[in-house]
Order: C-alpha cells, then structure tokens, then sequence
C-alpha cells in the first residue's frame, strides 16, 4: 500500500504513572489520495489520535510513518501535512493575505507564479473582500477557508482536519466539504474526523472507527454503507 499515514500498534497512556490506556492497539493505513474518514464517540480517542498524526503529542508507544517516512525519527515526515483544528487562532497585527503569501513563501521561492496562484484561489473561494483583515476578524468557515488556500499553496500533500464543520452554519459546511472535494480531486490526501455521518458519506472513500481508544474497523467505504457499518461496529447493530 502506497500509505500517506499508517499506524501500528500505538499505545498511549493517560499519565505515565498510569497502568491504563487512553489509546490502546491502533492501526489503520490512509493510502495516499483518499479521502478518509475518522469516526467515533465523543471521548473515543479521536482528537488524542490526531494530535499523535500531527506531533502535538509524542508520548506514545508504536510506529507512525507519514508520507512513508518514520514521523518518530525523521522531523521531515510532517513537512506536506498541514493540521486544521476545529478552531483556528492567527497572530494578531496580519492581513489574511500576508499571512497565506509569507508562509507560503518559506515553502516556495516562485514568488510571482505564487502571487498568480493566491489570487486565482481568492477569487475561487470569495475572499477578496476579506483578505485585508486579520484572519481573526473572519467567520469560523472564512477562517478555515484562509487554512485551506494556505495548504493548498504550501502543496501539502496531506490535510488533517478535527471536527472542521462544528461551528459553520448550512451554507458554509457545504461549501468547505466541496472545497475539500476539489483539494482531494488535485490529488491531497484528506484525513477528518467528524460527527455528521449524513454530511460527510458522500465525500470519503475509506474510514476508521475508534471506540474507547480502541481501532474497531478501518477500510474502503461508500454512500450509505458508513452509516450501516457505523451501527455495526459502534453501535453493536443496536439504535
């Protein structure tokens, strides 16, 4: 498998101290390109495995290959993975331009083929009359909107996102899944956890349930079969 991300036989406790796990045997693979799905309960494991995926948290125990790097030895395994938390915070005193354009820029030396692409996403995504303001000042879909466009410049290969859609109203969580979908199309691996399995059945071609910390199935998945294999191995065929 040609994998943007696999895990195998992660273990994290709670507080070293502790005997118990609050993840315990995780392993799944995301091949590259696909458009995945990370599904569970509210205190299941879902936010504690991302912040593993992303770095934010290295005290675990297991392997994590990223881009088929080693992401506990090798620090370049997360540099085309970009993170998108469910609420984003952006430095003070920035216009929402220079910050895409600057961060970009630490990726990329083309700075007049970089400038033609920024403004061909303004427009794609509606943003001209926001890309003075701080990113801060902006709606939750702007602001994520402004996340987006910047992974897409950086070429992230991989886009991790938790619970992206939970403060956006009807409108803006259809356009960021459609936005999603073109980032996907250009070849981006999406990595989401979400809570609305209505929303997001239609977009994913793979999935991962996680339950108490534990892995309960992972694999290629269409349409209405997320929701029936939901029941099925969260729910234990129950409603």
């Amino acid at each position: 498998m040609n994998a943007a991300i696999s895990a195998s036989n992660i273990y994290m406790k709670y507080k070293k101290s502790d005997k118990s796990y609050s993840l315990k045997n995780i392993n799944f693979q995301v091949a590259k390109g696909e458009f995945h799905a990370f599904i569970g309960e509210n205190g299941a494991g879902k936010s504690t495995t991302i912040r593993i995926l992303t770095g934010l948290n290295s005290d675990f125990e297991g392997d994590l290959f990223i881009n088929e790097l080693n992401a506990v030895k090798e620090s370049k395994a997360r540099d085309k993975l970009c993170y998108i938390p469910d609420k984003a915070v952006f430095p003070t005193g920035i216009s929402a331009y220079d910050f895409v354009y600057n961060l970009a820029l630490l990726e990329r030396t083309d700075k007049e083929k970089l400038r033609i692409e920024l403004e061909e996403w303004i427009d794609k995504l509606h943003l001209r009359e926001h890309m003075s303001k701080n990113p801060n000042k902006l709606s939750s879909g702007q602001a994520k909107k402004i996340l987006l466009m910047r992974a897409a410049l950086e070429k992230s290969t991989i886009i991790i996102l938790d619970e992206p859609v939970a403060f956006l109203d009807p409108t803006s969580r259809l356009q960021f899944f459609e936005l999603l979908k073109l980032l996907n199309q250009q070849g981006i691996t999406i990595f989401m956890s979400s809570h609305i399995l209505d929303e997001i059945k239609n977009y994913i071609d793979s999935v991962t349930f996680i339950k108490q910390g534990e892995i309960k199935w992972s694999g290629k998945i269409k349409g209405d079969e997320l929701i029936s294999k939901y029941k099925e191995v969260i729910l234990d065929g129950q409603i």
